[in-house]
């Protein structure tokens, strides 16, 4: 079957059932997002480097809106896994940030984030503008933890309740880590903007 066969009579959404299909799917959605940059990436883009037809994509995925949510929930699960592997040798709440921090600084760098941005790719900075409040929650629950350690040894600092610093340290890492390029941090690495983004949120909220 063609990579450019007609969508007419295709099989309906969820149709698909091997998962190895599905990974290879959303794995290649998320090179060609990266190399496109999301409002350029076409499901024919998608296809073509999954080495299946479209009509198998179309298997998994109802359209090129669900196959984005798919690719996202996707890296959701890949940052989870991340970050519960870094922080397990936390030994501060300054720690946990920056394990955060080089998680979702990685995504944003393997994305190209800032490039496709600064590029004018609309699409992305309207997404990642409606998104904005759901990804702080994210990461917010991906903190809550340990700021609630972090508060119970004394750590925070005095009038700073666990609720601030949780917040504060959602909104932070989750807009550092989809800047441009900065003068005072190589974005392209990682780990350096986890480590930046803890000295810089920690100082305020840290005794």
């Amino acid at each position: 079957m063609s990579t450019a066969e007609s969508d007419e009579g295709r099989p309906a959404a969820g149709a698909g059932t091997d998962p190895e299909t599905r990974d290879r799917i959303l794995q290649a959605g998320m090179r060609c997002t990266a190399q496109y940059g999301r409002a350029k990436t076409t499901l024919q883009d998608v296809a073509l480097a999954a080495g299946v037809s479209r009509a198998t994509i179309y298997r998994y995925f109802a359209d090129r809106g669900a196959l984005f949510t798919g690719i996202r929930e996707y890296e959701h699960e890949r940052d989870l896994a991340e970050f519960e592997r870094l922080v397990a040798g936390a030994r501060s709440l300054t720690d946990a940030v920056a394990a955060l921090g080089e998680v979702l600084a990685g995504t944003s760098a393997r994305y190209r984030v800032g490039a496709h941005v600064a590029a004018g790719d609309e699409s992305l900075a309207t997404y990642m503008a409606l998104r904005s409040g759901r990804e702080r929650e994210r990461a917010a629950g991906m903190i809550r933890p340990h700021v609630a350690r972090a508060a119970a040894a004394g750590e925070l600092r005095p009038g700073v309740s666990a609720a601030e610093a949780e917040e504060w340290i959602a909104l932070a890492v989750v807009r550092a880590t989809s800047l441009a390029p900065m003068r005072s941090v190589d974005v392209d690495d990682p780990a350096a903007v986890g480590r930046w983004l803890a000295r810089m949120t920690c100082a305020g909220i840290c005794s």
